[in-house]
């Protein structure tokens, strides 16, 4: 720094990492690596897979869209991921 030459600086946050989990590699690597059992990547992937979002601003709202990724925020899964 002193000598005033160019420096790269790289931030990273974790905290929102799970934000991006992409849903069906998730269930993927849960059953290949992890051995979960059927019935309980069921229950995991019909909490996950087929939920719909969309935007309200004031009273007008976007079309409903497929979330492909993420996990709910504040749920227990959420917490366990």
């Amino acid at each position: 720094m002193n000598s005033r030459s160019g420096m790269d600086i790289i931030y990273l946050d974790y905290a929102k990492a799970f934000d991006s989990v992409v849903h069906n590699k998730l269930m993927a690597k849960l059953a290949c690596y992890y051995g979960i059992n059927n019935m309980l990547l069921t229950w995991i992937s019909n909490f996950l897979i087929g939920r719909l979002q969309y935007i309200r601003i004031a009273n007008a709202c976007s079309v409903s869209k497929p979330v492909i990724s993420g996990v709910p925020q504040g749920s227990v899964l959420g917490f366990i991921i």
